[in-house]
C-alpha cells in the first residue's frame, strides 16, 4: 500500500501475530515461504516505524532454519 500510515499499521499488526503465534508454527503453514519475502521488503521500507517492525520480523525469522534459507533467497546478503 501507497500510505504510510497503513504499511506501519500492517507491520505492526503482522510482527504480533508472529509473537503471538510463534515462528516455529508458522513454518508449517502452507504459505510460510511468503512471510520472509514480506517481511524483508516491510525492513526496507522508507518509514522509520515500518523498517523498525519489518527489522524485528526478520531477527525472528533468522532464528529458524527453514525462515533464514527462504530470507537468504528472497533477500541479497547486503539487505540482511
Amino acid at each position: 500500500s501507497r500510505p504510510a500510515p497503513v504499511r506501519e499499521c500492517a507491520a505492526q499488526l503482522l510482527l504480533s501475530l508472529v509473537e503471538r503465534i510463534g515462528v516455529t508454527q508458522l513454518a508449517g503453514t502452507p504459505r510460510a515461504e511468503r512471510l520472509p519475502h514480506v517481511a524483508g521488503k516491510l525492513a526496507q521500507d522508507c518509514h522509520k516505524d515500518t523498517r523498525h517492525y519489518g527489522q524485528e520480523m526478520v531477527k525472528m525469522l533468522l532464528n529458524h532454519q527453514q525462515f533464514k534459507m527462504l530470507l537468504e533467497q528472497s533477500l541479497s546478503p547486503r539487505d540482511l
